[in-house]
């Protein structure tokens, strides 16, 4: 099995410049959309490459390429830091000391989260779901808990069927009273969030 690497310039791709506040226009075919980001905060080694996989016994005409978002960057690898490009410059535009998000207790989501926050001196406070059993227990060094620890981030634990009750909106009663910037990303999508991947499918148009 061999690969081979499309490289493209881009004229709307976004290049990188680490921590840099940027704007941010959508294609005018996505201008409807709202609410529509003003900025974003370049946090990802972007374009990711595509590379074309040569394998054997594909159907005749049949091509397969993959998009290397593996290769966005170190603790931020994967496409969990496109969203969060948008979100963080966000949560600095208003002025947050905090950001709170919630996710499972290995959620590659909240350890991107940590990263970034950490990144852009703001603490970051991570709500993780288990087991009933497991809440009241030290959740451990392993996996994404380890960077999430490593770079401070605060870290409380909610059972599943806590969580249930409750909802959402009412975990922040377990953060302190202070300025926060709250990514749960729970709604239904909004404007905001389909344009979060208009990027990468931009990166896509390139393949010959």
């Amino acid at each position: 099995m061999q690969t081979q690497t499309q490289t493209h310039d881009g004229a709307n791709a976004l290049s990188f410049d680490f921590l840099t506040k940027k704007p941010y226009a959508p294609p005018s075919w996505a201008t409807h959309l709202n609410p529509t980001p003003s900025h974003v905060l370049s946090l990802a080694h972007l374009p990711t490459p595509i590379h074309k996989w040569n394998l054997p016994n594909l159907p005749q005409n049949t091509e397969v390429y993959l998009k290397r978002d593996d290769l966005s960057g170190m603790q931020l690898s994967g496409n969990k830091v496109r969203k969060l490009e948008f979100l963080m410059a966000e949560a600095v535009a208003q002025g947050a000391d905090c950001i709170i998000t919630i996710g499972g207790i290995q959620s590659n989501h909240c350890r991107a989260t940590a990263v970034a926050a950490k990144y852009l001196n703001l603490d970051s406070y991570l709500i993780l779901r288990t087991s009933k059993v497991l809440v009241d227990q030290d959740p451990g060094l392993t996996g994404n808990l380890l960077v999430e620890r490593f770079v401070g981030a605060n870290i409380q634990l909610i059972s599943k069927e806590e969580y249930a009750r409750i909802g959402s909106e009412d975990l922040r009663i377990k953060v302190p009273n202070r300025p926060f910037y709250r990514l749960m990303m729970l709604s239904p999508p909004k404007g905001r969030d389909v344009l979060l991947f208009l990027a990468n499918g931009l990166e896509l148009s390139f393949i010959p």
